[in-house]
């Protein structure tokens, strides 16, 4: 059942990887660019249309996360891509690189899918600990109560709102596609540690 955690397995030919390339460089295409869509609308959003108050202030260090967060995404859906290709040069002999370049590429891959999980996680635990700092500041036992409605208060900042729990699900999304690009990644280095031949 586990036959890809074996060491004894049967060595891979070159056309073999290439379709493992290929088909596995389409799946994380696909998902990390769905899982990337949500991330960047909610960037350009809090981008081109921040609140008034915002405006004065420049970008907080969480935008910047963020920012750098899908510019890695955008490298890692390209890479992704890349692999695709990297399967037409593997089927032919006279363009196949070596084993230790395609290595190297997985792992550049894989690090750039660990880097895109490390700054989601790091934004989420910044904005989920600010929201749950504004909850904390609520009296016990506070019931929520709608604004507009006459002879009513609410403390400002003290609900959340639909936009900060679009922002927690770009933060998984981001999460997600960084998984999945991790699992691509180690995935075909698994295929490509089961290649053995003397002229790489």
């Amino acid at each position: 059942m586990f036959k890809f955690l074996s060491s004894e397995a049967p060595s891979l030919t070159p056309q073999q990887i290439a379709r493992s390339f290929r088909r596995l460089g389409w799946i994380g295409f696909w998902l990390q660019a769905l899982l990337g869509f949500i991330p960047i609308l909610v960037v350009v959003a809090e981008v081109l249309y921040k609140p008034g108050q915002q405006q004065t202030g420049g970008f907080s260090v969480g935008l910047w996360l963020a920012i750098a967060c899908l510019i890695i995404l955008f490298f890692s859906i390209y890479w992704c891509f890349r692999y695709t290709r990297l399967a037409n040069k593997l089927e032919m002999r006279e363009l196949r690189p070596t084993k230790s370049r395609v290595i190297q590429d997985l792992k550049l891959g894989l690090v750039a899918n660990i880097g895109i999980m490390m700054i989601a996680v790091l934004i989420a635990l910044l904005r989920v600990g600010g929201l749950t700092f504004q909850m904390l500041r609520l009296p016990q036992g506070a019931t929520v109560i709608a604004p507009n409605q006459v002879g009513t208060t609410i403390a400002q900042g003290a609900m959340i709102s639909p936009s900060n729990m679009i922002a927690i699900q770009a933060m998984v999304n981001a999460i997600a596609a960084g998984l999945v690009g991790v699992i691509v990644a180690l995935l075909l280095l698994n295929r490509v540690g089961k290649h053995r031949s003397s002229d790489d």
